[in-house]
Parts: C-alpha cells; sequence; structure tokens
C-alpha cells in the first residue's frame, strides 16, 4: 500500500511540471472548439472525439518536455518508477480533467 501511495504520489509530482503544457492544450480544445459548439448548439456528441483529439496530444507535450528537459526523470528511477508509467499516469489523469471539465462545462452551458 505504501507502494502504491508512493507511486501516486510521484505521478502527481511529476504532473505538476508538465501540466502548463497539458492543461493549455486542454483549455485550448474547450475554449476554442467546446465552447462554441455548447453556443450555437451542435455540441451534442462531440465529447467523445475531444477527447480522443486530447489524448493525440500527449506526444506532443512528451517531445516538448523531453526536449526542454532532458534528465528530469532521475527523481523518479530512485522511486522505481519508469517513463512509461509516469507518462500513463500523467495521460490517465489528464485525460479524467479534461472529462470532468468538458462535462461541467456542457452541464452549465446546455
Amino acid at each position: 500500500m505504501t507502494l502504491l501511495a508512493t507511486q501516486l504520489r510521484a505521478v502527481a509530482l511529476f504532473y505538476r511540471s508538465v501540466a502548463p503544457f497539458m492543461v493549455g492544450v486542454s483549455a485550448l480544445i474547450l475554449l476554442a472548439v467546446l465552447l462554441p459548439a455548447l453556443v450555437e448548439g451542435w455540441g451534442r456528441n462531440l465529447l467523445p472525439k475531444l477527447l480522443l483529439i486530447k489524448l493525440a496530444t500527449a506526444p506532443v507535450v512528451w517531445y516538448l518536455s523531453e526536449q526542454m528537459r532532458p534528465g528530469q526523470y532521475w527523481f523518479y528511477f530512485n522511486l522505481n518508477i519508469s517513463r512509461r508509467r509516469l507518462w500513463a499516469g500523467v495521460v490517465v489523469l489528464d485525460g479524467l480533467l479534461f472529462g470532468v471539465a468538458a462535462l461541467l462545462m456542457r452541464a452549465v452551458l446546455a
């Protein structure tokens, strides 16, 4: 149980380092695509498509993160957490946050 808590905290810490990129892309998608679609009334089946678009931007964020901070993984390697596990956790966490924000936006505007 302690190992799982440590890994979850490490993923949350890692997410904080890439959150500006991920949240920026999320805000751009929500405000530039979903908001006008909901206001105009044609955004009904748009959420799954937007989630796929959001998940497709994860490799871009990964590439930018690798180029800007190539030595960022040593702390996580010392905790026995691989890059794959970190990025999988980030993608899941960011997908959940994006989905919740989109559903809230749809509930308020629809």
